[in-house]
């Protein structure tokens, strides 16, 4: 049988390696060629091309449609998220393949969000509020939840049926922000790396978070402090690392005014006030079983808590950085301990697609297809779902939101 050779522009090979963030040695690999070889397939110069099966073995490897080899000319790049992570830790290569894979996938996911609103002759809701640095954050958090609609004791029902976070996305694709998660064992990212990020479009933005992060609590301060960075107008990635002396001064200023923007509209005053437990004025040490209660009650960390504490002046910088030491070697051996277990927990296929997607998107995509936009075949491919999968896809979408507004 002849070989068949894919007749790809060498400017194309050079253009998705480079936008897929993979290694020449890595792509080399898996193909099963040197890298010299690789290298001359990119090269204008060489006449040298890849098999079909080849080309095909390296669009799994970027994770791209066959298709998008054989265009002219590389499409016209996204705009590029500004990097608030510790770029210390990331050498030459400040983004992972997986990390690029996701931030591509969201911009993909909202043009065609945007292609299925205007086919069903509908527009985004494009109402949200704006920010500054200068801004002062409790007015900005107070901004959020009147848009958002949150009442306290809705907020404290998703907590105590252990929704924060569920709540919350909810609330945010009700008004149409798009929300993803990225979770399960394929194309996973480290919480180290990234947190969260955000496309700050003012018409049907874009909020990202790392299911890695297990907390209910931790995932929604993620969700919020990446629509902080919409309301500043400026997409970004998140590690969680504002306090890090190695973040230049202008990014440590944003990162700080996001977390403070987030505690605010989490865990509002008038809310913290309203347990007995917050009695009285002034600063003093609190218990852990303090902070857990009242922690749990509202749906966040005992350590976001407590620095919520110190910026109400109920709790001392001292005290603040003493507990969180223990907080952070807590953390470290908790993860240690899941490390050891090493326990893959099944998650089932449909649970997964749903939080990938988010009910927003999903719901837009069935919606498209109920008013014969699109196909059932458009509906497997854009939720990345098998048709067997769609029924149970379209259940946990539209199902009634119970009383905790998860």
């Amino acid at each position: 049988m002849a070989t068949i050779r894919a007749l790809v522009k060498p400017v194309m090979l050079r253009w998705a390696r480079s936008r897929a963030k993979v290694k020449l040695e890595d792509a080399a690999k898996a193909v099963g060629i040197p890298a010299e070889r690789l290298q001359a397939w990119e090269n204008d110069e060489n006449p040298d091309v890849p098999t079909l099966g080849q080309l095909r073995t390296l669009a799994g490897k970027y994770h791209f449609p066959l298709a998008v080899f054989y265009l002219p000319e590389p499409p016209k790049d996204f705009a590029p998220l500004r990097d608030f992570r510790k770029l210390a830790h990331f050498d030459d290569e400040p983004i992972s393949a997986n990390l690029a894979y996701h931030i591509r996938s969201a911009y993909d996911r909202r043009e065609l969000a945007l292609e299925l609103f205007q086919a069903l002759d509908n527009t985004p809701q494009g109402f949200l509020p704006t920010a500054t640095t200068r801004d002062n954050p409790e007015t900005v958090g107070r901004a959020i939840r009147e848009f958002l609609k949150v009442d306290g004791e809705e907020q404290k029902r998703a907590a105590r049926q252990g929704k924060a976070f569920d709540f919350w996305r909810r609330r945010l694709e009700e008004n149409d922000i798009l929300v993803f998660v990225i979770s399960g064992p394929h194309w996973s990212v480290e919480l180290k790396e990234m947190r969260g990020f955000s496309i700050a479009n003012r018409e049907l933005p874009v909020l990202v978070v790392n299911g890695k992060d297990y907390s209910q609590g931790g995932k929604a301060f993620t969700l919020i402090h990446e629509l902080c960075h919409v309301l500043l107008g400026e997409s970004a990635i998140s590690n969680g690392a504002a306090e890090d002396p190695q973040l230049a001064p202008a990014s440590r200023t944003v990162e700080r005014f996001c977390d403070a923007v987030a505690a605010a509209t989490l865990m509002p005053r008038e809310l913290l006030m309203s347990f007995e437990e917050t009695a009285g004025t002034g600063a003093r040490e609190w218990s852990d079983d303090e902070l857990q209660r009242i922690g749990s009650a509202i749906g966040v960390s005992r350590q976001a808590l407590l620095l919520r504490f110190v910026t109400l002046k109920r709790a001392t910088w001292d005290f603040y950085r003493e507990r969180h030491e223990a907080f952070e070697e807590e953390y470290r051996l908790l993860a240690e301990k899941k490390a050891k277990e090493k326990k893959v927990i099944a998650i089932k296929r449909p649970v997964m697609l749903m939080s990938w997607n988010g009910r927003g998107f999903t719901r837009l995509v069935l919606r498209s297809y109920y008013g014969k936009r699109i196909t059932l075949n458009d509906v497997s491919s854009y939720l990345g779902a098998k048709v067997k999968y769609i029924p149970a896809l379209e259940q946990a979408a539209f199902q009634a939101v119970d009383s905790g507004g998860a």
